[in-house]
């Protein structure tokens, strides 16, 4: 198979799903920005961060060595294999819905009270639908059944944003309400999607099956498992501590201007959902020449596209937020341009990442993302503190700085030394 012949025969589709998701993504972000008001967005923004972390946690665990392993694997194991993994993230996500009530529950009994807390089971039961959903996209993009994620992602925001507007129209929409609408239209489109690709395409319940696949999984994801949560607080601590210092408005003004910069997310998540599968192939049968060569090629083709927009978003921003969120965020439209940078940097890191892992180097990407972490829940508190929103921009760069400092220096000094592992074909 050529190296581009992923691209050519299933780009249209992939991109086309990644401009559903990421532009009602975005206009998700737009209306509830706007209809909710800043403090009540910036509730949503908290509680959305703790999805966010568990989404990496999962996404580690299941859906990035699902992207690399599946190609590895003999044509005769992969049945299987699918079948254990989806029997798993049935039993992870019910766990997780039943996790919330349970929590909630004790808090109850023991007579705890949080305005956070109340919110747990709907949480739950909206995280399960969540990375239910996540994974099945996963699964179709694994196998290049392209046209179901996006049938999934139409169906979604195809109910959710009119559900939405008729809550708005009728002065019925709160938190708690836009909440519950974004459970039911993930549930509806993860039914949706599981319907596709066959109904029932699994046998649950082989438990042998079940058991080996997991821990797989856990041998491959160990480090990355530790990397999804040092991740989350190397870059979100110091959006936690703009919450926890400045508010929810300022946690309100930052997801807006992420929401803004977060139209780049078609190519990032494009890159993530194809680019893996086919790494992973040109290591497999090239080893690291025919991998970096891969991985260049794309990535210079790539920056072309995210370059233009994040400068056209930091140029238009002060017009694209009076007219997409109203007078009140006006004022933050300089936020768009630290965002900007951030997602530039992203993007090189996104490259590095996928490089390491196609090779099974993960322990670099903890590695990094420990000492960022590290270094941001020492600063963030202060940095905030002293220079408000201004520290926060200033932490998320330099986060992203420091992550790309340590990848350089492990790439530099693997070549260096010539102890790039090489192909499984080619040894």
């Amino acid at each position: 198979m050529p190296s581009t012949a992923l691209f050519t025969s299933h780009k249209s589709l992939a991109l086309m799903g990644q401009a559903i998701s990421s532009g009602g993504n975005f206009a998700l972000g737009v209306l509830l920005a706007r209809w909710l008001g800043v403090e009540a967005f910036g509730q949503y923004s908290i509680l959305w961060m703790g999805v966010l972390f568990v989404l990496g946690l999962h996404q580690a665990y299941f859906t990035q060595p699902l992207m690399t392993l599946l190609p590895s694997k003999q044509a005769s194991e992969q049945l299987a294999y699918l079948e254990a993994l989806t029997g798993l993230q049935v039993l992870a996500s019910v766990g997780l819905a039943a996790l919330a009530l349970l929590v909630f529950g004790l808090a109850v009994a023991l007579g705890i009270h949080s305005e956070w807390l109340e919110w747990l089971p709907l949480m739950g039961f909206l995280l399960a639908s969540y990375l239910f959903q996540d994974y099945l996209k996963k699964y179709c993009y694994a196998k290049r059944q392209m046209l179901v994620p996006m049938l999934m992602d139409a169906a979604l925001f195809g109910l959710l944003l009119p559900t939405l507007a008729v809550l708005y129209f009728m002065d019925e929409l709160s938190l708690g309400h836009a909440l519950f609408t974004v459970m039911m239209s993930y549930g509806i489109s993860s039914s949706i999607g599981q319907s596709m690709i066959g109904g029932s395409p699994i046998k649950y319940w082989k438990r042998n099956n079940i058991i080996r696949t997991a821990k797989e999984h856990y041998h491959y994801s160990f480090w990355l498992l530790g990397t999804s949560m040092v991740q989350w607080f190397s870059g979100n601590f110091f959006l936690v501590a703009a919450a926890a210092t400045l508010g929810a408005v300022a946690a309100g003004a930052l997801r807006m201007a992420q929401n803004m910069v977060g139209l780049c997310h078609v190519l990032f998540l494009a890159m993530e959902n194809i680019m893996p599968a086919e790494a992973a192939r040109q290591f497999f049968s090239k080893g690291e020449k025919g991998l970096f060569a891969y991985l260049k090629r794309v990535g210079l083709l790539g920056s072309i596209p995210v370059g233009l927009l994040l400068i056209g978003l930091t140029l238009a921003a002060p017009w694209l937020i009076k007219w997409l969120y109203g007078d009140e965020y006006q004022s933050y439209a300089y936020l768009v341009a630290a965002f900007s940078v951030v997602y530039a940097l992203g993007y090189v890191l996104t490259i590095l990442r996928l490089a390491m892992r196609s090779m099974h180097f993960t322990s670099p990407i903890f590695v990094g993302y420990l000492i960022s972490a590290g270094l941001s829940i020492l600063a963030a508190g202060p940095m905030v503190r002293q220079w408000g929103i201004g520290g926060v921009l200033a932490g998320l760069i330099g986060s992203q700085m420091l992550l790309l400092l340590v990848y350089l220096a492990f790439i530099w000094r693997k070549r260096a030394t010539n102890k790039l592992v090489q192909s499984p074909i080619l040894n």
